[in-house]
């Protein structure tokens, strides 16, 4: 990232955070986005404790654009996305709704990437990168705190989002056919190996 560009950023997250303007706040974040977004995942990566810091908002409109610039930004830069994971543990239990449900949808398109991309790796090395299993422990977390929230009493729309989680965490690690006898034993081998190595089991 160009000096220039980081200054501006930081100008800018600076603004996202301080301003007393809501409008000026959510345009400066949307800002932030778009300059991140065209950075070198590594150089962008630089900024990601200063876009932490945007979770103390006490606007759900910036909380709930933080989420969308943690999921525009963050799977372009997985490699170095693990320090913002703890941001949708927290906003899991917003006193927003919007937040909390926003962070479950955002979570479940990491959910997903982060187990693609660990299947990658194991197939084609037989193991995964240390970057990717420190962001995978934070993916089992998340899992753990939406299928608490699913089980526990609470609003129906965060609770549905939840559950919709669960659906799709079950059909990741299930077989995509309907007829078992076609999943074959490499498959369910393979599924098997995935599972202890994740430690799922």
């Amino acid at each position: 990232m160009a000096a220039v560009s980081r200054d501006q950023a930081l100008s800018l997250l600076a603004a996202a955070n301080n301003h007393g303007d809501l409008a000026v706040k959510l345009s400066s974040l949307k800002q932030v986005r778009g300059i991140l977004s065209s950075a070198d995942p590594s150089l962008a990566a630089e900024l990601f404790p200063y876009l932490v810091e945007l979770q103390s908002s006490p606007e759900s409109l910036v909380r709930k654009s933080l989420i969308e610039t943690i999921e525009d930004i963050g799977l372009k830069a997985m490699e170095h996305s693990s320090i913002l994971m703890p941001v949708l543990l927290a906003f899991l239990r917003d006193g927003d709704s919007g937040v909390a449900g926003k962070s479950i949808v955002c979570g479940t398109n990491f959910f997903c990437r982060v187990l693609e991309e660990i299947t990658m790796q194991f197939r084609w090395h037989g193991k995964v990168e240390r970057w990717l299993e420190e962001l995978w422990t934070w993916m089992v977390r998340f899992k753990d705190a939406v299928f608490a929230i699913a089980l526990e009493p609470g609003l129906v729309g965060t609770k549905l989002l939840a559950l919709k989680f669960l659906e799709t965490h079950v059909l990741l690690f299930t077989s995509d056919s309907n007829d078992f006898e076609n999943f074959t034993k490499e498959g369910i081998a393979f599924l098997f190996v995935m599972a202890i190595y994740l430690k799922y089991f």
